[in-house]
């Protein structure tokens, strides 16, 4: 099916201009234009931390200040979204060529793969809003396209090595979430290699040179708040309204960004001036209450913890979260472009079914992969299962949300193409092994 692939990238350009379209006045739920302007006018000062956005008065160290620079460029909304869905198309592209290239798919599984990424609502919704994710996703694709060609390229380049180090800190910039996802994706990389020295060392320069670019954000936050920090300050934040996300209550808060109970606290330890903060309690002063807070609430309750966390994990291996579905028939956003609410309901509903199968397939394809992986010793599934794993255990253990699993959409198609490939090379080996 050459037609396939040299279809398959404009079919994808196209959908994701649709959805562009119809997503375009959406009411998002996010606000991160609000909330980067904020750093686009810092970085226009000089990185002076004393700049206050009226729009959004916040503290100087959430979020990332990725998206700041970006809107130094441009803070037309068309722009930036083209600019992201470019960039998007771009990772894809990418990630594809490298497996090709290693042949690390077999010939059903490569059409497979690319009947379902044109028909992946849910990549082009999550990249037609302007928020930060969606270059920090494209950026992480980038980094492990390029970390697949580390751990199967003996010996490695070290050009390759740092543009994967640099794609990945480049994410970071963006949004924090996968701080910690060097260290196994480090691991499984060294793996693939075979625990070599030369595996090892050049992984650990990969880590150190991830870790060098988060060293302007240190030095800034250092000179805002006086710590240098590698993430941003949301965490006891996440970590709290998480607990909120308990069916039976046991935790005393609710899953709201307002939550009466971690308002409460920072009223205790910081006085009612920090708690009228706009967003109080992402700042940097409340994040050093609010962390001992969320530790010391699970220490009386471990096992109610643990417990809540299995079941937002059962709920991520069933499909029951799904991905970000987009919001095309909220709003402003009712008939523009001459894209009527009934077509938007039924893209919206066939996005979110989508986003729960792509999850509801990971779970049922991942043993199948992993059983022929052994067989034939395929070091890939190791190095696509790490972030999955990864972020899988990251919202069970804080918050569950929908977009928070959305920067994995390519590697859960992945997963996907690779189950639906092997099964249809089973089924179709039949007739000849009968014969």
């Amino acid at each position: 099916m050459v037609w396939l692939d040299r279809l398959y990238l404009p079919l994808m350009a196209a959908l994701s201009v649709f959805v562009a379209v119809a997503n375009f006045h959406a009411q998002h739920i996010f606000h991160t234009i609000d909330k980067h302007l904020v750093f686009r006018a810092r970085i226009l000062h000089g990185f002076d931390t004393g700049v206050v956005v009226p729009s959004y008065p916040i503290p100087p160290t959430f979020p990332m200040w990725g998206y700041g620079f970006v809107l130094v460029l441009t803070t037309n909304k068309a722009l930036l979204i083209a600019l992201q869905i470019a960039v998007a198309l771009f990772s894809v592209w990418y990630l594809l060529r490298v497996l090709d290239e290693l042949r690390l798919v077999d010939g059903r599984t490569r059409i497979v793969l690319r009947l379902l990424l044109v028909c992946c609502t849910p990549w082009y919704v999550y990249h037609t809003i302007d928020w930060s994710q969606s270059l920090a996703t494209s950026f992480f694709v980038l980094s492990f396209a390029l970390l697949i060609r580390i751990a199967h390229n003996e010996p490695a380049r070290w050009r390759t090595i740092a543009l994967s180090a640099v794609c990945l800190g480049l994410n970071l910039n963006f949004a924090s979430d996968l701080y910690l996802l060097p260290v196994p994706l480090a691991l499984a990389a060294w793996w693939c290699r075979g625990f070599s020295r030369s595996a090892a060392a050049q992984m650990a320069v990969w880590a150190l040179i991830v870790g060098a670019t988060l060293l302007p954000w240190m030095i800034y936050t250092a000179k805002a708040v006086g710590t240098p920090l590698v993430k941003s300050t949301n965490q006891g934040h996440v970590l709290l309204i998480g607990l909120g996300q308990d069916p039976q209550k046991r935790f005393g808060f609710t899953y709201s960004d307002n939550d009466v109970k971690m308002y409460g606290i920072l009223r205790e330890r910081l006085g009612e001036r920090v708690a009228q903060r706009f967003y109080a309690s992402c700042s940097f002063e409340a994040d050093q209450v609010l962390r001992p807070a969320f530790v010391q609430t699970i220490a009386e309750q471990p096992l109610a913890y643990l417990d809540l966390a299995r079941t937002k994990l059962l709920n991520i291996l069933r499909g029951d979260t799904g991905t970000y579905s987009g919001e095309f028939d909220q709003g402003e956003n009712v008939g523009r472009f001459g894209i009527g609410i009934r077509l938007r309901t039924v893209v919206q509903r066939y996005t979110e079914h989508v986003g729960h199968l792509l999850q509801l397939g990971t779970t049922v394809f991942v043993p199948l992969i992993l059983w022929r992986a052994a067989r034939r010793q395929r070091s890939l599934m190791t190095l696509v299962l790490a972030p999955i794993a990864y972020q899988y255990t990251n919202c069970s253990f804080a918050v569950l949300q929908a977009q928070y699993l959305s920067n994995l959409i390519l590697l859960q198609v992945l997963i996907c193409a690779l189950g639906l490939g092997y099964l249809a090379s089973f089924i179709l080996q039949e007739p000849r092994h009968a014969a």
